[in-house]
Parts: C-alpha cells; sequence; structure tokens
C-alpha cells in the first residue's frame, strides 16, 4: 500500500509573511514537516503543494516533489481537502494512504507520524485525525449567533462554575495529521470520514504557528 505525504505550503500569508519558510529551530516549518515524513519510516513518498517557486526549490532539494497548484487553490479561502484532492489526483496515486502534513504543525513529530498510520491500519479506519487536550474548555465558552443578539454559553450558564476536573474531557482537532486512506478521502472529499479514529497528542506538541508570537513560543518548546 503506497503512503503518500502532501504537504500544503502556498507562498503567500496574510498573518505571517513567508510563514512556510520561517524558521523554528535549525529547519523551516517546511523542512520540518518533510523530515517528519521521512523520518517516520512509513512513508513511501512526499509531495509539496506550492504556488512559490522558493518553496518548490526548497522542496526538490528536501527530496520531495512538487505539484503546482492552480490560482484558484492558492487563495486564503482555499480548502485544504481540496488541495489534496488535486494533488491526489496530479500524481495519479489514487490507491493507498493519504497523510496530510501542514507546515504549520511544527513540533509533531516522525513518531507521531508513525504511530497514527499505525492507528489507522490497526483499526482498520477511513480517517485518523490528531487532537489534543483543550486549553480552554468548551463548556465554559460564550458563542454570537447573529450581530443583533448577545452572547449565549455553549452548554449552559451553570457549567460556567463547574471546577473543570468534573466536566467531561474536552479536545480539539491540532492541525498536525489527518490520515486516510485515499479512495474514502477521494469519494468523500472531507478528512472526516466513518470510520473515524482519533491520534492523541499532547499540547505541547500541537502549536499552531500563525503569529510572530507563535513562532518564538514554538522556538521555546523545540528547545527543550
Amino acid at each position: 500500500m503506497t503512503v503518500l505525504a502532501v504537504i500544503t505550503a502556498r507562498a503567500g500569508s496574510k498573518g505571517l509573511k513567508r510563514k512556510n519558510l520561517r524558521k523554528v529551530g535549525p529547519y523551516t516549518l517546511l523542512q520540518h514537516a518533510i523530515r517528519a515524513a521521512f523520518e517516520s519510516g512509513v512513508v513511501d513518498e512526499v509531495v509539496v503543494s506550492t504556488d512559490g517557486h522558493e518553496i518548490a526549490c526548497e522542496a526538490i532539494r528536501q527530496g520531495a516533489r512538487v505539484v503546482w497548484r492552480p490560482g484558484l487553490l492558492a487563495s486564503d479561502t482555499a480548502k485544504s481537502i481540496d488541495v489534496v484532492c488535486h494533488a491526489l489526483e496530479t500524481v495519479g496515486i489514487q490507491d493507498g494512504e493519504c497523510v496530510l502534513l501542514q507546515p504549520t504543525s511544527p513540533l509533531r513529530t516522525a513518531r507521531d507520524v508513525a504511530d497514527a498510520i499505525e492507528l489507522r491500519r490497526r483499526a482498520d479506519a477511513n480517517s485518523v485525525v490528531s487532537v489534543c487536550p483543550c486549553e480552554h474548555h468548551p463548556y465554559k465558552t460564550f458563542i454570537r449567533h447573529s450581530h443583533d443578539k448577545g452572547l449565549v454559553p455553549l452548554d449552559d450558564l451553570s457549567a460556567m462554575e463547574v471546577p473543570r476536573q468534573h466536566l467531561p474531557a474536552a479536545y480539539r482537532v491540532n492541525g498536525a495529521l489527518y490520515i486516510n486512506k485515499m479512495s474514502a478521502l477521494l469519494s468523500a472529499r472531507t478528512f472526516f470520514v466513518p470510520k473515524l479514529e482519533f491520534f492523541e497528542m499532547p499540547v505541547s506538541r500541537s502549536l499552531d504557528i500563525d503569529t510572530e508570537q507563535d513562532l518564538f513560543i514554538a522556538h521555546m518548546l523545540a528547545g527543550r
């Protein structure tokens, strides 16, 4: 079974300029993703989907294959699922396992990749998505359904005063790993295809890079 890692790395970024080529430790975010794939020992090929020449050159230097994405898939409103499906259709591999590795999760390890793939195989799942414990419990969250209405609790006001340890454990998708059977992914056009399993990661490896502050924190965590 072919295991293909797809790394989504567009050139543009509103929040952090040249984000995918910024460094955490000695490696760029792009390099962290490529290294995690190859060093997992279970990935056969790495494909980098990009619209940037500098990113493409770096990907090739690191041993990855480049798929040039069209302008429609290079905007900040493009969906990751569409980018991944385009990459699979472009390389012509539609049978096996697809691993989406976003460069913005540089603290994800090669062992995480290998263990998550093993989980998918052991469970014979269509999808495995990485999660981590919520830093702030969602039951203590207010939401606004429309601008002309006030805030309402996500669950119930009584939950606001319940000690956190008495609430059910809550997890969030951390964006580090999406693993799918290719056939299921291409058919359903979603990363969340039942049978769905979750791969739990610690908060310390779940940082998502979007700002300079995130980069600073990642440097600190990576240097431990």
